[in-house]
């Protein structure tokens, strides 16, 4: 059991703050409302990036097309079938909270811990991450002002303005700050510890965010909720297989290895949390308190299932 809390420690931190934060959301708000999200997420972000080694770029480089292909399903097809599954769910927050999430970059670190996990390429994985991350400021905004603006009325300037500063700045300065070697070697040797205040932060967002919705319930004004998370769980699962599933059979149609599949499949599937979080409280959650559930679902769900197709891939593999 302690080993199993040691390693699942972010996943079983998540679960039970979420689950407590909507039972009893008063105390999580009272510890929460000092973490304001835009400086947390870039400050997590920046963490992230100066951690992640980027010495391997120069190889992938020289074949960057598996790497530019994640990038490319990870702007369309997710954007695309997220907003089909929000327009079966029948609920503005489901398809709110689905697209938020499914337009945002992938994940930074996550992506390469889980292809490595799986006997995949790990520089194609980090290649996608940082093709994702350079893109998100303009990408994003195109698919959330397009997809959402009848919804919610965005002004482009700002809202691209608003993600190169809490995404782009803090990855450049994170890298920037490894080219001191003394602060690279810092990095290196305390990156687990660097990681877990990575994390931390992000936890303190989501419980934020998680306590208004908590508030919420207990005042009522939850019509329409049961569905909401049903929805939210079902559409965010069949979500990321599709992205899984589709990544795969393309790879392998357009001649990639196994190792540069593997990578393609889990960096265009996995998407952060800390910039959906960021514009969620930015811009959406007066309008859409709930929109967070699936959004919480798909980023759970994630580690979940891509935990379990690493480790099968893994023993395939041997």
């Amino acid at each position: 059991m302690r080993q199993f809390l040691v390693k699942q420690w972010f996943i079983v931190t998540l679960a039970l703050g979420f689950a407590g934060s909507l039972l009893f959301p008063r105390p999580f708000q009272l510890v929460t409302q000092y973490w304001e999200p835009r400086s947390n997420i870039a400050t997590s972000l920046f963490l992230v990036a100066w951690t992640m080694s980027t010495g391997s770029f120069v190889v992938e480089l020289r074949r960057p097309y598996a790497a530019a292909w994640a990038v490319f399903l990870s702007y369309t097809l997710l954007p695309l079938a997220a907003w089909g599954l929000g327009q079966m769910s029948g609920d503005a927050n489901v398809e709110i909270g689905l697209l938020l999430i499914a337009c945002v970059p992938c994940t930074l670190s996550a992506a390469v811990i889980w292809t490595r996990m799986a006997g995949g390429n790990e520089a194609t994985a980090l290649l996608a991450v940082v093709g994702t991350i350079l893109l998100g400021w303009l990408l994003t905004s195109f698919w959330l002002t397009g997809l959402t603006g009848t919804a919610v009325p965005l002004a482009v300037g700002p809202l691209m303005m608003d993600l190169v500063l809490i995404l782009v700045l803090p990855v450049l300065g994170g890298q920037a700050l490894r080219l001191v070697p003394l602060c690279a070697r810092f990095a290196d040797k305390y990156r687990t510890a660097i990681g877990v205040v990575s994390q931390c932060l992000v936890l303190l967002i989501l419980l934020r965010a998680s306590a208004t919705v908590g508030v919420r319930l207990h005042e009522g004004d939850a019509v329409g909720l049961p569905w909401i998370v049903t929805a939210s769980v079902v559409c965010a699962v069949v979500l990321h297989l599709i992205a899984i599933g589709v990544s795969f059979v393309t790879c392998r149609w357009m001649g990639f290895d196994r190792a540069r599949r593997i990578a393609v499949a889990f960096s265009a599937s996995q998407k952060t949390i800390q910039i959906s979080l960021a514009l969620y409280d930015q811009y959406y959650q007066s309008a859409f308190p709930y929109a967070i559930v699936p959004m919480v679902s798909y980023h759970v769900g994630q580690l979940i299932l891509d935990t379990i197709i690493a480790k099968r891939l893994r023993r395939e593999q041997s």
